[in-house]
């Protein structure tokens, strides 16, 4: 009980924390007037998923939490210790059907974090694969401008090295070449 009720204040902490920070995240990315649109609607989006586990984590945490301060724990230890007096009575099959559906939601509900984390991680790989593409994009045209920088310049090195004519061949009213 101990052990159930610890798992279940940690979850309502975690779940609140975590909450309540990507409620400022969201504020501010509401407040950031020069974000591009589409960091913004990611940012957006990422909030709302985040919030989404958080509060599927209190939910979680309190129904674990409620399961034992109810009393519902110690009702089914009863059930097990009256199992082998004899058959169990209509009641208790009920009362034990609601709990094994209690558990199945609990379970569902955990289910439910584990998708909105792996929805959230897939958005994030293909919003960070978009900009790097972009940096990597910018990179390459900056790369390509250097290169032609350079080969201009040593173009230009190869064209001073020529040496100026020393005959007259060079036609009048014409400058040497270099």
């Amino acid at each position: 009980m101990i052990v159930g009720l610890i798992i279940a204040a940690l979850l309502v902490v975690l779940g609140t924390g975590a909450g309540s920070r990507q409620l400022r995240t969201m504020r501010r990315v509401q407040a950031e007037p020069f974000m591009p649109d589409v960091d913004r609607k990611y940012f957006r989006g990422q909030g709302r998923r985040r919030l989404a586990a958080s509060g599927l984590l209190v939910v979680i945490g309190l129904m674990i939490a409620f399961y034992y301060l109810s009393g519902m724990d110690a009702r089914m230890d009863e059930l097990g210790e009256k199992r082998a007096e004899g058959p169990p009575a209509e009641a208790d099959k009920e009362f034990a059907r609601l709990v094994g559906v209690y558990w199945i939601v609990v379970i569902l509900l955990l289910g439910a974090v584990v998708t909105v984390a792996m929805i959230d991680f897939w958005a994030t790989r293909v919003y960070w694969l978009a900009r790097y593409r972009e940096i990597k994009n910018d990179h390459n045209t900056k790369l390509q401008r250097d290169l032609a920088v350079y080969r201009q310049q040593k173009l230009n090195d190869r064209v001073k090295g020529l040496k100026k004519p020393t005959d007259d061949t060079t036609p009048e009213g014409e400058p040497p070449v270099g």
